[in-house]
């Protein structure tokens, strides 16, 4: 018998050449104020646009394809977490090269020093890296890490299918919300950090957990007309004499096993990110409340392993970031990064922002529709409202550097995605009245517990040959959402983005330069992807933290920056001063004008006691010798360098 081809053939095929010939013409070498998305090329977004459209077709049919659609979705995922390592050279995000060189420093050092910085106090990813590099023989993360963010959105992907499936979600809403979360997350958790393992450490959690739950979209008895006993009200795999719409009864050695899985799962979360433990703890301790989790006190066990690994380190994150100073503030914690910024910021970078907090929004807006017209659906629709909305609570404890509100939308996202999509997929039914759950024909329509009469709220079934209700949603949504998540996460390339003169520059000097601290113009360069990253602390010269703080700089700033070194090193190791090209760019983003970079590097030449030390396209450097004559210096401000 032949196959029988669907339209998505032909479309998923061309949206993928358009987009490679896209990426093939992309010229990211001088990107301008909007980043990449003004860089690519009109076949680039035409290639995007093809995928939407293929997916759309997809999902309009009355058996969607398991397989096509899988393959849909990692082509979205491809597309959006792929293009940046063919385009550029080096990794994204200066961050980036601070994990490298934490990385570097286990590799040479073969231990952990707790006192430098809160990255060697949470080494699960890191200790892990760095044995990924000697059993494959690298000497750096430096040749890979730039492919990390397709490689952790691709593994996402599995576990977001199975926690879906075990929430027993229609099959045209699991793909929905598996599109809808890659079009959703930009935040950029998942590039080479500790962040990203953490994000799959808590999805494995939940997949896990929900599984566990066996969690089924049953009405309660008496809601939709369904019939108080018998398996369709209990759900599948319930024993007789079960609680209609309960959980179903567990037997101890199911738990012993339950929680000999999850356990050891959360304690390498633990250990691998600061604030992931957290989150999930809250999560599941929300389930726990609702009684949709069991035993109940596993929260109380994983809030014991959480606490036991912080309280010996409290006394030094505490010192580092004052963690009782935000408590209980939980508008001020709740409010984004940029209502920290002091400068006057280009309108530019205020429609990137604008963008991101519109995707977030509208995300979130979709969620809280879906939770409406899912809310009777029983344990599923109450897993996923707490799920969704219970990450928000850590906003009372703390801002976590201004990026709270970002880690709870990371966090609700998977969630927040999956009630969206009874939005833009309304019927879980195909028009042949069987029930579309599991993706496979189920006559009764009590396939995972889900039955036909109960998902349409008892209207019949679309006839044949028409879309299913609600079909141009899910494309109109997805495209809207494409079309906020390029600039709000590539937005910020122009500085986020390092040459590869200036990556190979900057770990050149601090290979060889002997110790001491560094004033960087701003901090956003690749200054710390070398084992020997704490030996140069850093302290920026612009900004409101800087040396010159806010106001262009003057003519004689480098005598004032020669004062603060002298001041912290006593004259007994050497100082430096480094501009890059990345910060350069970073200042025109915001607002700091180029000519106060160019007043610096013309100050510091005219100097007497600053000597340049490298000249090259990737890196100017200047050092203040040990024993320099500098007047002055018991006046000068403390500086604050510190460990990148």
């Amino acid at each position: 018998m032949r196959a029988r081809w669907h339209v998505s053939d032909v479309l998923l095929p061309a949206s993928a050449a358009l987009w490679a010939f896209g990426v093939s013409r992309t010229d990211a070498t001088a990107l301008g104020p909007y980043g990449l998305p003004a860089a690519l090329p009109v076949v680039f977004y035409a290639g995007v646009a093809l995928l939407v459209a293929s997916a759309a077709a997809e999902l309009a049919r009355r058996h969607p394809s398991r397989v096509r659609m899988a393959v849909h979705a990692v082509a979205l995922v491809v597309v959006l977490y792929g293009t940046a390592p063919l385009v550029y050279q080096e990794g994204r995000y200066g961050w980036l090269y601070k994990t490298i060189g934490v990385v570097q420093y286990v590799s040479v050092h073969g231990q952990l020093a707790r006192r430098i910085d809160i990255y060697q106090n949470w080494p699960g990813f890191f200790a892990a890296a760095a044995w990924f590099d000697k059993v494959a023989g690298l000497a750096s993360p430096l040749g890979y890490a730039k492919w990390a963010q397709l490689v952790f959105e691709l593994a996402a992907l599995p576990l977001l299918q199975v926690i879906y499936r075990a929430l027993a979600l229609p099959a045209r809403q699991r793909w929905t919300a598996l599109l809808l979360y890659s079009a959703g997350n930009w935040i950029g958790q998942d590039y080479f950090c500790p962040q990203a393992l953490g994000t799959l450490l808590s999805l494995g959690i939940m997949a896990v957990a929900l599984r566990w739950m066996l969690a089924d979209d049953s009405p309660r008895p008496g809601r939709a007309g369904l019939p108080r006993a018998g398996r369709a009200a209990r759900g599948p795999g319930s024993p007789p004499g079960s609680p209609p719409g309960g959980p179903p009864a567990r037997r101890p050695a199911g738990s012993v096993r339950f929680c000999a899985v999850l356990v050891p799962l959360y304690l390498v979360l633990t250990f691998t990110h600061e604030l992931s433990p957290y989150l999930v703890l809250v999560q599941l301790g929300a389930l726990a409340v609702a009684g949709l989790l069991r035993p109940r006190w596993l929260p109380l066990a994983l809030a014991a392993i959480a606490a036991g690994y912080l309280l010996p380190r409290f006394g030094y994150v505490n010192s580092r970031y004052n963690v009782f100073s935000s408590i209980g503030d939980f508008f001020g914690n709740a409010a984004p990064p940029s209502a920290a910024w002091s400068l006057v910021v280009p309108g530019s970078q205020r429609l990137l922002q604008d963008c991101a907090a519109a995707l977030s929004l509208g995300v979130w807006a979709l969620s809280v529709a879906g939770a409406w017209l899912r809310r009777r659906s029983g344990r599923t629709a109450g897993a996923l409202v707490l799920l969704a909305y219970s990450p928000l609570l850590v906003l009372a404890a703390g801002a976590y550097g201004n990026e709270g509100i970002l880690r709870v939308y990371l966090f609700s996202l998977p969630w927040s995605a999956a009630l969206a999509a009874a939005v833009l997929a309304p019927l879980p039914a195909d028009v042949t009245g069987r029930a579309d759950v599991t993706g496979r024909a189920a006559g009764t329509g009590r396939a995972a517990g889900t039955g036909l009469a109960a998902e349409t709220g008892g209207r019949p079934p679309a006839r044949r040959g028409r879309l299913p209700r609600g079909a141009l949603r899910t494309p109109l949504a997805l495209g809207i959402a494409l079309a906020l998540f390029f600039p709000a996460f590539f937005g910020d390339d122009r500085f986020n983005v390092m040459t590869e003169a200036e990556v190979t520059d900057v770990a050149s000097f601090l290979q060889g330069a002997p110790a001491g601290p560094v004033f960087c113009a701003i901090d956003n360069t690749t200054t710390a992807d070398t084992a020997r990253y704490n030996l140069f602390p850093l302290a920026p010269v612009f900004g409101s933290n800087g040396a010159a703080q806010d106001a262009p700089a003057a003519p004689d700033v480098a005598g004032l920056l020669a004062r603060q070194a002298v001041r912290y090193t006593a004259g007994r190791e050497p100082a430096y001063v480094l501009v890059t090209p990345s910060m350069i760019a970073y200042g025109q983003d915001f607002g700091i004008p180029v000519r106060s970079f160019t007043t610096l590097l013309a100050s510091l030449a005219r100097s007497r006691v600053w000597k340049i030390a490298v000249d090259r396209p990737g890196a100017v450097v200047y050092e203040l010798p040990p024993g320099a004559a500098v007047r002055g210096a018991g006046a000068a401000p403390e500086p604050r360098f510190a460990v990148p």
